[in-house]
């Protein structure tokens, strides 16, 4: 292709518009590397204007941490579309107070603070009314045009008092409203929830204005109005031979995915979730042969480890424990018919360290956030290759 016969194609010819509409189908490793072809195509894909498609679909997000060496710890990001992880920079230490909600990382000790996911730019919020470990926390939106536009909602967990922990103080529910710097107190969840160990025991889900709180073993199910801020009537969910399962809130429904037991052995399904009747209709089963890859035998006991994250239309199924480097599958559910479609994700790379505390979430992602890194940013997100 030259650039001198006007007679063959050449894309610098092409139209800004139609040049951004062709990069908008490239996955994100590709817009990485296109953004440094050339001045016109980092302006396009740089612009807060630019749209693509690999965005639309939510990344899984999976952190280490070793409780005695922080320099053990690593991160990394899945992007489904692309089908490729990512290496994160080293940004954290080694502590119990680590968290990931969407679009964002958290430490709730010994002071909150945030930044958004893949960067590094941490704001201290005022203190906690009840500063504490392992809750629950979720991001949505408040619906304002001024300002942030987001809350963070915090559930659960416990405090420490004289340097011990206390299991027994339920915690009140605190709202973060970030234009006013301000933390704002709200009845505690249930007595029904034991809230002492709430990011391991119990999981969340943000659903039509409403924060659902659900007990992984109990199977006990509650939801706090963000608007009015109360909690409903607890009710118990849980379908025929289920021994754990985990709320996960899908782009147009709530959704179940629990571990089975069934005459042919263990299963793992996912149902679609009535919030109002709380009501339930299997809607995928996971391939067997799929389940049986994330474990090294087919004993029971070797499923407890297994969790399940999801948002927008992906569920991911991973191992937290170190068997075969944290296998994962992710299914991908459409609204419109209701079909799933199962597929194993590609390992992690060889160099893996084996962690005491995994924490998993997914998160939609800002292009504009991989591109524009902060000054005080470390490092660069790194493609992984085998």
């Amino acid at each position: 292709m030259s650039d001198n016969n006007p007679r063959e194609p050449n894309i610098n010819t092409l139209t800004p518009d139609l040049t951004e509409f062709i990069l908008s189908f490239l996955p994100i490793p590709s817009l990485i590397r296109a953004s440094s072809v050339c001045k016109l195509w980092y302006s396009l894909i740089s612009s807060p204007f630019f749209s693509t498609f690999s965005l639309s679909h939510p990344w899984f997000f999976l952190i280490g941490l070793h409780n005695t060496s922080s320099k053990n710890n690593q991160a990394f990001a899945f992007d489904p579309i692309s089908n490729s992880w990512f290496r994160l920079p080293h940004f954290y230490d080694s502590d119990s107070s680590f968290l990931g909600s969407n679009g964002f990382f958290f430490t709730t000790t010994p002071k909150f603070s945030y930044t958004p996911v893949l960067k590094t730019s941490w704001r201290f919020t005022s203190p906690l009314n009840y500063s504490r470990i392992n809750p629950l926390l979720g991001v949505f939106q408040d619906g304002s045009s001024d300002g942030f536009g987001f809350k963070f909602i915090v559930a659960g967990g416990v405090r420490f008092i004289g340097g011990l922990v206390d299991i027994e103080d339920r915690l009140a529910v605190e709202i973060y409203d970030p234009n006013l710097d301000f933390w704002k107190l709200c009845p505690p969840l249930p007595a029904d929830f034991q809230s002492g160990n709430s990011s391991q025991s119990l999981t969340s889900a943000l659903f039509k204005g409403r924060f659902y709180v659900f007990d992984i073993y109990s199977c006990f199910i509650s939801s706090f109005d963000l608007q009015k801020h109360v909690w409903s009537e607890v009710q118990t969910l849980r379908p025929p031979g289920v021994t754990f399962s985990f709320l996960i809130a899908c782009k147009d429904m709530l959704v179940l995915a629990g571990m089975c037991t069934t005459p042919y052995g263990p299963s793992l399904k996912l149902w679609k979730i009535d919030e109002g009747a709380m009501e339930f209709i299997e809607v995928a089963i996971m391939p067997h042969n799929l389940l049986y890859s994330l474990v090294d035998n087919v004993e029971e006991d070797k499923f407890v480890s297994l969790k399940c994250v999801g948002l927008g239309n992906l569920i991911y199924v991973f191992n937290e424990e170190y068997y075969n480097k944290y296998p994962a599958c992710v299914c991908e559910i459409s609204g419109e018919n209701g079909m799933s479609s199962w597929r194993r994700i590609p390992p992690l790379p060889s160099l893996v360290n084996k962690f005491h505390k995994v924490i998993s979430f997914c998160s939609t992602v800002s292009l504009n956030s991989i591109l524009h890194r902060e000054k005080d940013d470390v490092g660069t997100i790194q493609d992984i290759y085998d």
